[in-house]
């Protein structure tokens, strides 16, 4: 409606004393895309809806990440969030999703703090809720995937939550034991060299690149070559995620490629070498890309046309053995 000027604020303000709020939050699409549309909605939820609350509630967290129905993965990836807070003690509050509505959205004012797992996405809306309602933020760029991260993730929210260490590390002992006994009963698929090269790459929104990225490295000791986020990462926020990607472990360090020109990208990977067959986390996208380099390929990312995820995650310990299960399963076909 707004390229053809209709006034949808004026139209909405006529309904300002109506029984039933209405809010408006002008989204056309000449002005950005899914991602910035996302924080343009949080932001009229929170200027136009949100009233203060008559006292913080201790130990309440608003949980933000991902972007609902774009990201694939996104109902999965909250509801795990939820699971690992809620073991650390925190009461998580998240307003997506079944079971989660309005009641869930007047509790935003009510929290201790804010918790955005996020490269940059909805950065400006959680400074908004702290410049309305005074209420603090920790801000996580990466979304935990794994037991490197999960682990490193839950202390960082126990601190900034007033926790008891003693109580995080137990909870991340117990999780961790579980993990790698997995990962030792299954050393010897994880540690086939024959089928598939140590060097992967991400074609994916910065979420997710850095997410699978920081994986691949901190816990399987893949060498990443240049990795792609393809989410029109706003430039104020470029150098910043860049910064993310030379925080691996041993010193490894990933470049990053800001592009959503899928030929420039495709065209890139085809002339790196990865000294074997390499692994490709990308969409539907990457599909004739993998085929063409005989590559391992997993859909991760917007869009995924030939693959059903209902809530499904690789959200913390259990989510980076799903992953593994997903890459390795794939590894195996080599041997058929």
């Amino acid at each position: 409606s707004e390229i053809v000027g209709d006034d949808a604020t004026e139209v909405v303000h006529t309904f300002e004393n109506a029984e039933k709020p209405i809010i408006f939050a002008s989204t056309p699409g000449f002005k950005g895309n899914n991602y910035q549309g996302h924080e343009w909605v949080i932001q009229a939820i929170i200027e136009q809806y949100l009233k203060e609350a008559p006292a913080k509630v201790k130990g309440l967290v608003n949980i933000w990440a991902g972007i609902p129905m774009h990201d694939p993965f996104w109902l999965g990836n909250l509801r795990g969030l939820e699971r690992l807070l809620a073991e650390i003690g925190l009461i998580p509050n998240t307003i997506f999703g079944h079971g989660r509505g309005l009641q869930n959205i007047d509790r935003i004012p009510e929290a201790q703090f804010n918790l955005l797992v996020s490269p940059w996405l909805g950065l400006k809306n959680v400074q908004l809720l702290q410049r309305r309602f005074g209420t603090p933020y920790l801000h996580y760029p990466t979304l935990p995937v794994g037991a490197f991260e999960t682990s490193k993730f839950l202390r960082a929210v126990g601190q900034f939550a007033g926790l008891s260490g003693e109580h995080v590390e137990q909870v991340i002992q117990k999780h961790e034991a579980e993990y790698y006994y997995y990962i030792e009963r299954f050393a010897d698929v994880f540690l086939e060299t024959r089928v598939m090269s140590k060097r992967f790459v991400v074609v994916s929104d910065a979420q997710y690149t850095l997410a699978l990225t920081k994986f691949l490295v901190n816990d399987l000791g893949r060498l990443p070559s240049k990795q792609y986020i393809t989410d029109d990462t706003p430039g104020e926020y470029q150098e910043q995620v860049r910064s993310y990607f030379r925080e691996l472990n041993d010193g490894i360090t990933a470049e990053v490629e800001f592009s959503s020109d899928g030929r420039q990208i495709h065209d890139e990977i085809r002339n790196t070498d990865f000294h074997g067959y390499p692994l490709i986390l990308g969409s539907s996208w990457e599909k004739k890309l993998a085929k063409e380099l005989k590559a391992h390929y997993i859909m991760v990312s917007w869009p995924i046309i030939e693959r059903l995820i209902i809530n499904g995650s690789y959200v913390g310990y259990s989510g980076g053995l799903k992953l593994l299960e997903d890459i390795y399963s794939v590894v195996l076909t080599r041997f058929n």
